[in-house]
């Protein structure tokens, strides 16, 4: 009965073995299987507790605080958990210098001038990221409240006026069903540049989760942000953004896919574009808690009107490579905290039809990291 999944007719055959046998401590735990699955949770994590106290070997016990940690999430209503990592990069061109050592600028008359700009600069950059995430959920309550805060850090060892620090702050509410979760919430965020305010930001989204099978998920989003620049008063946009696109996970190997249009209307229209973003990323599992993964994003960008500099409309074509791979060094026995390690290699080509923003960068990376 139980393999057929028929939960009560297998908790009746049961008990009625337990009337005949009540120190049948197999049974108890095929019991306590049956009323978990049926959702009488509280009487199952009494039949855990008790064959527990039995002693039994190293792998059923694993298997009941398997079981008892899914219980104690599932009656639980407020979740706190984060991530913290330091890391390190290596940036062959961290200026992010144009391939041209010279470009031309166009006069109003239409001559051209010839410019000399900056060359790569290679530099290491020590970052810090701290992500705490906090949800609460009243018990039986199919809705939640939800907080996630993210503060990342990146000091540069060489280069002058590229210190970044960012603080970022998403709450909402989130709706939650078998097949359908809808979240709605609101943004900000507040970016510093050398220690002085560069932008600041405020809006809100919605996001759609659909699964169309159990290893098929349909993820959909829509936000609107408000930007506002400290020192550039033209550059102040509204930015529309939405994206839609699958996940799929088979085994131990994970692909997540999306494809967007993001809308940027400025004061000054010589900065306001449309954008086209594709983006596929792909993770596995390995033996000895190790996982490798690869990513692909593509970025491309037709502004509105001519630059004033240039003459021109601008196009970009920014393409990202990502490869690396992580390792988990240590976790906990119910694999809720854990300490990971990180590599990875990142290739940024992007080509434009104004020489400036033509460029390549190479960037080595290693972090560690601490999740709870």
């Amino acid at each position: 009965a139980f393999g057929n999944r028929d939960y009560e007719a297998a908790v009746m055959a049961f008990e009625r073995v337990l009337i005949a046998r009540p120190d049948a401590i197999r049974v108890k735990l095929e019991i306590a299987r049956s009323l978990y699955n049926l959702g009488s949770i509280e009487t199952a994590r009494q039949y855990f507790h008790e064959v527990l106290e039995s002693n039994p070997p190293e792998n059923v016990k694993k298997n009941i605080e398997l079981y008892l940690n899914s219980i104690d999430r599932s009656v639980k209503e407020h979740f706190l958990s984060g991530r913290m990592s330091l890391g390190v990069d290596w940036d062959d061109n961290a200026n992010v210098a144009p391939a041209s050592s010279q470009i031309e600028i166009t006069t109003a008359l239409g001559d051209l001038i010839p410019i000399s700009v900056d060359r790569a600069v290679r530099d290491q950059i020590r970052s810090s990221t701290f992500n705490l995430n906090y949800l609460y959920r009243p018990s039986g309550a199919s809705a939640s409240w939800n907080i996630s805060i993210l503060n990342y850090n990146a000091a540069y060892r060489f280069s002058e006026d590229l210190d970044i620090n960012l603080l970022d702050v998403k709450a909402g509410i989130s709706l939650q069903g078998r097949v359908v979760s809808w979240d709605l919430y609101g943004i900000t965020n507040h970016l510093n540049l050398d220690y002085t305010l560069y932008q600041r930001s405020y809006g809100g989204g919605t996001s759609l989760s659909l699964v169309l099978r159990p290893e098929i998920l349909l993820r959909a989003d829509a936000r609107y942000r408000k930007k506002n620049y400290d020192d550039t008063f033209d550059r102040d946009a509204v930015t529309t953004t939405v994206s839609l696109g699958p996940v799929f996970a088979f085994g131990a190997n994970r692909i997540n896919t999306s494809v967007g249009l993001e809308y940027e209307n400025a004061i000054d229209d010589m900065n306001s574009y449309r954008r086209l973003n594709a983006v596929a990323s792909w993770d596995c599992r390995l033996p000895y808690g190790f996982t490798l993964f690869a990513n692909y994003w593509y970025q491309g960008s037709n502004y509105r009107e001519p630059n004033i500099l240039f003459n021109k409309k601008r196009r970009d074509d920014v393409q990202y490579y990502t490869l690396g791979m992580a390792k988990t060094v240590w976790q906990s026995g119910s694999a809720n905290t854990m300490l990971l390690v990180n590599a990875g290699y990142t290739y940024t080509r992007s080509h434009s039809n104004i020489d400036l923003y033509t460029y390549t960068k190479n960037v080595n990376s290693c972090s560690v990291s601490f999740v709870f």
